[in-house]
């Protein structure tokens, strides 16, 4: 739980944050006033103080989603680290889940067998240039440790992302992670990859720290032997343009992931319907001809990108034909409520389907980015 207060006119107005609701509270007719100026009202800054650590206030920004009445839906904050306005100048995220795509433990291993002491300074392993909101920026990978910072360094960090920031405002600082959360979510299909920790830096020292939902430090990987011997500046620099051409929720131009789910989600029919949904999308995108024919069905479309990918089924006896019949027969069952699902775990033959259209929307995403056939048959997905 976060303690502290918002500047609003001329007063403070006392607040806590617990699950990044904020609570207003006063016996002061300034929260009326307040509330007669924000309510229902989106997408605004406040700004005020935090008194996480001890009695000592430190500066902090909000990013309001909306806001009912004294109660405000937090998209993220910044604390900085002392009580007073913080020029940043670049961020770094540490996310285990990408330090496994940038390859990290086996980085770290050649490094060491190379004599090179990272525990002096910080090595960049990779630089990934790409473009965002009109902007460049240039992604490095870094590993290892700073030895001037001393105690003030994160001894338990293992790579981190850094990115120059050409603005000091907080929602470039939201764009950047909501664009690398969904980097995460594409390269290890799968909806639940939190950031550890998210850090703001002045000339190279920590100057803030940056929360956000995306944000957890019980996350752990669980990806890292798929990478072994991953191609990254391969596949990455495409892949991570093509996510930024849309920072925003709605998409036009990039690869859809929402059809992505957790554990606890992988198999549930609303799931399936969102790899339906991101299917057309992709289909809409590589044949628009047929996409909009009204005499080219789902199950056509199906069985058009299966034969595409034929390494999709190479392991399995049942045709294309037969395995799209049966997904459009299930989207048709569940649109049209001619049966209703709580999930499909027992479902042997509905969760194989799932995961053929999980492949085949990877391979369409990656042929919408701009990768061949025979870079997608070496992709990690085979």
């Amino acid at each position: 739980m976060v303690k502290g207060f918002i500047f609003f006119r001329d007063g403070k107005i006392p607040f806590v944050i617990e699950n990044y609701r904020m609570e207003l509270f006063t016996d002061d007719s300034l929260l009326d006033d307040f509330c007669k100026e924000y309510n229902f009202k989106e997408n605004y800054i406040l700004h005020g103080q935090c008194f996480d650590i001890g009695i000592r206030g430190r500066k902090a920004t909000f990013l309001v989603e909306n806001s009912m009445g004294s109660t405000c839906y937090l998209r993220c904050y910044i604390i900085n680290m002392f009580d007073k306005d913080e020029e940043y100048d670049s961020i770094g995220l540490q996310s285990p889940s990408l330090d496994e795509v940038f390859r990290y433990e086996y980085e770290y291993i050649d490094m060491v067998r190379a004599g090179i002491n990272l525990a002096v300074e910080p090595k960049i392993v990779y630089k990934v240039p790409f473009g965002m909101n009109d902007q460049k920026y240039e992604l490095e990978f870094r590993i290892g440790h700073d030895n001037r910072l001393g105690l003030l360094e994160d001894l338990d960090r293992k790579g981190e992302l850094i990115l120059p920031l050409h603005t000091n405002e907080i929602q470039e600082c939201y764009d950047i992670t909501n664009v690398l959360h969904r980097l995460a979510m594409f390269m290890t299909s799968n909806a639940e990859v939190p950031f550890k920790r998210i850090t703001l830096y002045r000339q190279g020292l920590k100057a803030g720290w940056f929360y956000c939902s995306l944000i957890s430090e019980d996350i752990v990987g669980g990806h890292g032997g798929f990478f072994h011997e991953f191609d990254v500046m391969k596949y990455i620099p495409k892949i991570l343009n093509n996510i930024a051409l849309d920072s925003g929720n709605k998409i036009t131009q990039s690869i859809p992931l929402g059809h992505l789910g957790d554990f606890n989600s992988m198999y549930t029919p609303q799931r399936f319907v969102e790899q339906v949904m991101a299917f057309e999308f992709l289909f809409d995108k590589l044949d628009r001809k047929n996409a909009q024919n009204p005499k080219f069905p789902l199950k056509k479309e199906l069985e058009c990108m299966f034969n595409e990918f034929p390494q999709l089924l190479s392991r399995t006896k049942i045709p294309a034909e037969m395995i799209s019949d049966q997904i459009k027969e299930i989207r048709r069952t569940i649109a049209h409520g001619y049966a209703y699902y709580y999930d499909f775990k027992n479902d042997s033959n509905t969760k194989c389907l799932m995961i053929f259209l999980d492949k085949l929307i990877k391979c369409m995403s990656l042929k919408w980015i701009g990768f061949s056939n025979n870079d997608i048959s070496n992709y990690i997905l085979f």
